[in-house]
């Protein structure tokens, strides 16, 4: 893709736009945003931008798409996949900014929230009746935009599901900078499945900038078991038993 501009001009338009603060262009503010978990795959974008709001997301993306600038959106950096590598040369667009809860409604059993909100964050905010299934372990640093993004699990799938299986909307800016809202509020909406579409797509069709998931009531009691098995056959059936 095409450089565009050079590369001066870009720094100084991202700057008026979302203020020098939000800004990192020099290599010692940028390493820590060089890969996400997975280390040994890195990049070494051109600008790294934090927006606060939807609409600064929105100026950065009208602003590479007019620059001709490829760029690559960011949560936590906590994945393992290398989807948050930014490209060389382009924009790294991190969300950790944007940790607003923006409603709660435990009658429809439901939250809204930002992407930089944590996995965790999301169960706070909703206990102690509630709380958010999805658990790709590392729930304590790990943002809702990028378990969106990545289509999130962990421990707690085998019971629960994957993320896909409770987000309900999304508020998402498409790469043109133009507001779009996917998904429905409603249990099983009419139309394709555009939402499911965009979970899993690590973030290469749209930056999601607000979630809905559904969330649950908290079990009333909760127990540990040990069994002993005489064998991994035995023990195998019994889980496949269980699960039946």
């Amino acid at each position: 893709m095409s450089r565009g501009r050079p590369r001066a001009s870009l720094h100084e338009t991202l700057r008026r736009r979302l203020g020098s603060e939000s800004v990192l262009t020099t290599p010692s503010a940028k390493a820590a945003y060089r890969s996400d978990g997975l280390a040994h795959l890195h990049g070494d974008a051109a600008v790294v931008v934090l927006p606060r709001s939807t609409e600064d997301v929105r100026a950065v993306l009208r602003v590479c798409r007019d620059a001709g600038v490829p760029w690559v959106a960011r949560g936590s950096g906590t994945g393992l996949s290398g989807g948050a590598v930014p490209v060389d040369g382009g924009v790294l667009i991190a969300l950790s900014r944007m940790r607003r809860v923006v409603s709660v409604n435990l009658d429809d059993e439901r939250i809204t929230v930002e992407p930089g909100v944590t996995n965790m964050d999301v169960s706070r905010a909703v206990s102690p009746t509630h709380f958010y299934p999805p658990d790709p372990s590392s729930q304590v640093v790990c943002s809702i935009g990028g378990n969106v993004a990545e289509n999130s699990g962990g421990a707690h799938c085998l019971k629960y599901g994957f993320t896909t299986h409770h987000v309900l909307e999304v508020e998402a800016v498409m790469p043109d900078g133009s507001l779009v809202h996917i998904g429905s509020t409603l249990p099983d909406p009419l139309g394709p499945d555009l939402l499911g579409l965009v979970i899993g797509s690590e973030g290469t069709l749209a930056v999601v900038t607000k979630v809905t998931v559904r969330i649950l009531r908290k079990p009333e009691a909760v127990q540990t078991l040990l069994a002993a098995f005489t064998s991994i056959g035995a023990g195998g059936q019994a889980v496949s038993d269980i699960i039946g």
